[in-house]
């Protein structure tokens, strides 16, 4: 038996048995080879209670991504999908991405490309390894108005987490009226937090890891509630316990949460380790969050995790960051520019600023704000302050 041996699957998407393949695994003894079949359609449900590590699926020259290569990597949540192919198209890789594809190797497959790529699944199958006794860090995105760029922000900070820290990375969408993560991600899921809170009494780690869909090899998304209906039926009490379970099992819980001033937000709000509240700098924007932040500050026990990031920024504007600090008596943490082309250029790709605008001022600033974050609340830190008191629950009525 060797060490750190993996199962694996071969799936013939284009259903003509490749044995060049077979050769190259043969000479992989850390391989278990369980089975291989060239029918898509049958392959789940065929591997219902063992699912293997790895799937490597062969597409040949395919131009497209098939509906059922989409739906793989949220039918087999646990096993690492790698997809080898001759296409090497941006458009088939970009929308391969989207739907959770972790690896891309070309055809025709080396035993060099394939030693690499199962090397990344076995660094990353570590890091699914729970820590004990450390808690996951919850990081709050939100604005004092709509269409402060909350999404954008949260959407773009989890990937830069998902590329910096260690473990996994959660991504959750509490946006309302409308959760706008999975539109910006063009991604579509069935399930949402609703599902988490209707099965609360029977609610594990395996649950939520069901229901949460993949987004590369790092990161995870939990949709929002697209129904209006739905969205008064979030129970408040279920919070804590979900946020508990999220805790032990993602390093960092990013969330989208809206503007809303409700119970729901000062709930969320609450459980932050740290929370983002986005501004532009404008007279309205400055007299709206003057309102808000007193109570901002009264409903977060711990005034230095508060941090103002003030979006869209453009230093040539009439107002400065000194302007922000005398009427808030409080620095802003941040600025993100004003790259309305990079921004454009992810929403109609439908892929986070990493994939569409790599070079871009924004997502450079993303970064550089990620490592703000890491350098507070990063592993160490966190450790440190782990005896710390703890969080304080603040209720409404």
């Amino acid at each position: 038996m060797y060490l750190d041996q993996l199962t694996i699957s071969i799936l013939f998407g284009t259903g003509i048995q490749c044995p060049e393949i077979g050769a190259v695994l043969d000479k992989l003894p850390q391989l278990k080879l369980l089975d291989q079949t060239t029918d898509p359609q049958s392959f789940v449900s065929q591997h219902k209670g063992v699912s293997p590590d790895v799937v490597l699926v062969e597409m040949n020259g395919e131009s497209r991504v098939p509906e059922w290569l989409e739906n793989l990597p949220q039918e087999m949540p646990h096993a690492h999908v790698l997809v080898c192919s001759y296409n090497r198209e941006p458009d088939f890789l970009i929308r391969a991405m989207q739907v959770g594809i972790r690896e891309f190797l070309p055809l025709p497959l080396t035993q060099g490309d394939l030693e690499s790529a199962l090397n990344r699944v076995r660094t990353a199958r570590k890091q699914l390894i729970p820590v004990e006794n450390r808690e996951g860090r919850i990081i709050v995105v939100t604005g004092h108005k709509g269409g402060a760029g909350s999404t954008t922000v949260a959407v773009n900070l989890a990937q830069a987490l998902a590329e910096s820290a260690t473990g996994r990375i959660a991504l959750i969408d509490l946006g309302r009226p409308f959760p706008d993560v999975g539109t910006f991600l063009d991604q579509d899921s069935n399930y949402s937090i609703v599902d988490l809170i209707q099965n609360i009494a029977n609610l594990d780690k395996s649950f939520i890891q069901r229901i949460m869909q993949p987004y590369g090899a790092s990161l995870s998304i939990l949709h929002g509630v697209s129904d209006f209906r739905e969205q008064d039926s979030i129970e408040l009490e279920s919070l804590e316990p979900i946020f508990a379970l999220l805790r032990q099992m993602y390093s960092f819980i990013v969330i989208d949460l809206s503007h809303w001033l409700d119970e729901l937000f000062i709930r969320v709000l609450t459980e932050a380790d740290m929370a983002l509240m986005l501004t532009g700098l404008t007279v309205p924007d400055l007299r709206n969050l003057k309102k808000l932040w007193p109570y901002t500050t009264e409903w977060h026990q711990d005034k230095r995790k508060l941090k103002i990031v003030v979006n869209r920024y453009d230093n040539s504007s009439g107002l400065q960051l000194r302007d922000l600090e005398n009427i808030l008596q409080h620095p802003a943490f941040a600025t993100l520019p004003n790259d309305y082309p990079a921004l454009m250029q992810c929403l109609n790709q439908g892929s986070p600023l990493m994939g569409a605008a790599p070079r871009s001022k924004l997502w450079r600033s993303i970064k550089e704000l990620t490592s703000q974050i890491l350098a507070e609340i990063g592993d160490d830190e966190h450790e440190a302050n782990g005896a710390a008191a703890p969080r304080k629950k603040f209720w409404l009525f």
